[in-house]
């Protein structure tokens, strides 16, 4: 009994300490299952619909390196120490079956992958175009490739070519992936759609992308073929106001399909629904929905195809004039900064007088005291002046000024209008307040110099009369003041001195367009 005992201990001792072999008797290994030649049994792994089910005996987390044959996907599985860069897991198949994917595979269509790049019938390609493939190796086993422009063919459309590879050779370990770039170059020369198809070895992947054609749209043609409503130049957009329309941009060099372009803001949208054009027309974006900025503002966008369009209120009371040829005189919303944030302010519009289309910034005279600055001018009646600041940018989008004064608002025995760009609206966009800088417009000859001086005159050049009260003129409200001439336009704003033509009249205003 004892020597049984013996012989079963020793045995013991050797299996924990050696290798073993099934099928062998020189194990190649700790475990050895062979048989050469005449073995015709396989090895079954644990089988299992879910590798989540799979379970440690010992408890805890499932050992590293376990194997199973995951029933569902029909392929194996293994629990890897970190999967993909993350932490550890069971890997993707292993191997092959009926329902599975290939143990290698590429990807051309994933997000990144395929075509990169903008591309544009007749416009040169860039080193931003490409043809991205990723190959993923759910192998045990390190895979080996090398890669040549030939592998990607390019169809649909001529004038493209691949110029080079990036990686030219890869080595793919179990379990990773590798990003294989082709460079493409030439010029398009249709449009429509491009495709590649990419062949290496069992693998393939196609891919497509949308040449562009190269319409030229005339931005600055562009209308409302059907008129937004409800009207918005006179208030700007509302809240809670809903406006339709359709702005047609007309275009030349076209017969190419246009991608669709949606654009939404405050509540509304302004979409075109693209598809194929001819060789020349037009484009119609759909304006929609309902207005959720603040009262009074503006929405701007830009296209596609670089056309900005404006929603909003006019800059200008010229502007509206031209905009609305029946709008009557009034007090309206402007905004003054429509290429950018907007600025949002109430001006009175004179749109009868030498044409219309003038803006009020000062009103005062004899019959006035007490002249003070207002954000807003109600009427011709409504003594005050705006502030600088509005003054400047009413003055940058301006290019004239206009005195008059009279017995009333709407009877003036003297006017007098200065010549586009002149002295006058230089010196009111101007934020100087120097005595007598460029902040303010001054000579004894004051009709020939309102009327005939296209530049500011330096500092120090604007001389007062020996005969005229020595008044500085130290720019906005108080840039001009003329002395000695009976037809000279004398123009001074403060709380003491009246705006005044020749002896003083009652009634005197300042006017922009």
């Amino acid at each position: 009994m004892k020597k049984l005992f013996s012989l079963l201990l020793m045995t013991t001792i050797t299996l924990f300490f050696s290798q073993v072999g099934i099928g062998t008797t020189t194990p190649r290994g700790g475990l050895d299952i062979n048989k050469p030649t005449t073995n015709v049994y396989g090895l079954v792994l644990p089988t299992n619909s879910d590798p989540a089910n799979m379970q440690n005996p010992q408890g805890g987390s499932i050992a590293e390196g376990t194997i199973m044959y995951d029933s569902t996907k029909d392929c194996v599985r293994l629990y890897k120490k970190i999967t993909n860069g993350g932490s550890s897991g069971w890997s993707d198949c292993l191997g092959a079956g009926s329902s599975s994917s290939d143990a290698v595979t590429a990807d051309c269509r994933a997000s990144r992958n395929g075509f990169t790049g903008s591309y544009k019938r007749g416009t040169a390609l860039t080193p931003a175009n490409t043809f991205k493939i990723t190959i993923v190796n759910n192998s045990f086993s390190v895979v080996n490739f090398s890669f040549n422009t030939n592998d990607l063919t390019l169809s649909g459309m001529g004038g493209i070519t691949v110029a080079s590879v990036n990686p030219a050779t890869v080595n793919v370990n179990g379990g990773e992936s590798a990003e294989v770039i082709y460079t493409l170059s030439g010029t398009p020369d249709g449009c429509g759609a491009l495709r590649g198809d990419w062949v290496k070895r069992s693998l393939h992947c196609t891919a497509t992308a949308s040449v562009e054609g190269s319409a030229v749209f005339d931005c600055s043609q562009g209308s409302w073929s059907v008129a937004v409503s409800p009207e918005y130049k006179l208030t700007g957009l509302m809240n809670g106001q809903s406006y339709s329309g359709v702005y047609s941009i007309p275009y030349s060099d076209g017969d190419c399909s246009l991608a669709p372009d949606v654009l939404s803001a405050e509540g509304l949208t302004f979409s075109y629904a693209g598809g194929p054009v001819s060789g020349s027309g037009t484009i119609d974006y759909v304006l929609s929905g309902t207005y959720q900025g603040t009262d009074h503002g503006s929405v701007t966008w830009e296209t596609a195809m670089g056309c900005k369009i404006y929603i909003g209120p006019c800059e200008s009371c010229k502007e509206l004039k031209n905009e609305l040829s029946n709008t009557a005189n009034g007090v309206y919303y402007f905004n003054l900064n429509k290429t950018g944030v907007q600025d949002i302010t109430q001006v009175y519009c004179d749109m009868t007088t030498d044409g219309g289309g003038w803006s009020l910034i000062a009103i005062n005279g004899r019959s006035f005291s007490g002249q003070g600055q207002k954000s807003v001018i109600t009427g011709e009646n409504d003594n005050g002046y705006l502030p600088r600041a509005t003054v400047i940018k009413m003055a940058v989008i301006g290019s004239q000024v206009q005195l008059r004064a009279g017995n009333s608002a709407t009877n003036y025995a003297h006017k007098i209008t200065s010549q586009p760009g002149g002295a006058a609206i230089l010196a009111l966009r101007d934020p100087s307040t120097v005595a007598l800088g460029e902040g303010t417009w001054h000579r004894s000859g004051a009709v020939g110099d309102f009327t005939g001086n296209t530049n500011i005159s330096p500092v120090g050049t604007w001389q007062w009369p020996a005969s005229c009260n020595s008044v500085i003129a130290t720019g906005w409200p108080v840039p001009y003041h003329a002395c000695g001439n009976g037809d000279n336009v004398h123009w001074f704003m403060n709380s003491t001195n009246s705006n005044r033509t020749y002896s003083g009249d009652l009634w005197a205003s300042t006017w922009i367009r």
